[in-house]
């Protein structure tokens, strides 16, 4: 059995009192959203047939109301027997995701993208050292052991951006800050849209293994619960990629002179 909400008939002021139908699919929205929000996910809000008496709403603006909140990811609509509208969650990664491509699209440069990632980075490796259960610590020094095990001439591009994604993920669940990590995965995200010109580390088997040295002493400094030397090591991670840019950066401008001098010629 699905719960089913309790909630007082309300009437949505604006279909019936002549404010437009825009102003009804709003206030749907907003009860909508704030129903489903009280009910875990999977709970009934109600058929349809209910909902239009509750919300005091048309069948057409429950729908497009619906199809709003629905892309938000917090209610679902079944037809057919046993159906209804149900609650649901968002699921963080398609928000990463969607926040990724908004950020994609402004043209955020990567130096931006670091600028953010270093000090939520640092936050959450604090975090991570003061929070840390022996279950995630665990599972640290099985991906130190894993990571290091690896020679560099074996550790493939392919290798370096799992090895990304589950230590960071670690971290994440480590600092038990929500808010925190889902900005990391957005940002994470992000990056993983460059292009491999745009990338400082693809094709960089140099970069890659200094990168894997200063990132595993960070992630050494969090097993041993040593929050100052955790935070200096994350800055240093942070310290690296900077430079990085900034080599990448001073090569294009060589570039770019040494062809308009050519073009001069």
């Amino acid at each position: 059995m699905h719960p089913i909400i309790t909630v007082t008939p309300r009437l949505l002021k604006g279909e019936d009192q002549g404010q437009g139908g825009q102003s009804a699919v709003v206030r749907a929205v907003l009860a909508l959203r704030e129903d489903a929000m009280q009910l875990p996910s999977g709970g009934l809000l109600g058929r349809e047939d209910e909902l239009v008496l509750r919300y005091g709403v048309s069948r057409p603006t429950l729908r497009q109301a619906a199809g709003l909140v629905g892309q938000e990811q917090l209610i679902q609509i079944r037809r057919g027997v046993g159906g209804g509208y149900f609650a649901s969650r968002p699921d963080s990664s398609a928000v990463a995701s969607l926040a990724a491509i908004l950020l994609q699209v402004r043209r955020v440069r990567l130096d931006q993208m670091l600028h953010a990632i270093d000090p939520i980075r640092a936050e959450l490796v604090q975090l991570a050292v003061e929070k840390a259960s022996e279950d995630h610590l665990e599972e640290l020094r099985a991906f130190l052991h894993a990571d290091e095990a690896s020679s560099e001439a074996e550790y493939r591009f392919r290798d370096f951006l799992k090895a990304e994604v589950q230590h960071n993920d670690i971290i994440c669940r480590a600092s038990h800050n929500q808010v925190l990590s889902l900005f990391l995965r957005i940002l994470l995200q992000l990056v993983a849209t460059l292009r491999r010109q745009d990338d400082v580390l693809f094709g960089r088997r140099s970069r890659i293994a200094s990168w894997r040295i200063q990132r595993n002493r960070m992630l050494r400094a969090v097993l041993e619960r040593d929050s100052e030397l955790a935070t200096l090591e994350a800055r240093r991670c942070a310290q690296l990629m900077r430079k990085w840019i900034v080599e990448d950066q001073e090569q294009a401008q060589r570039t770019s002179d040494a062809d308009q001098s050519t073009d001069a010629i």
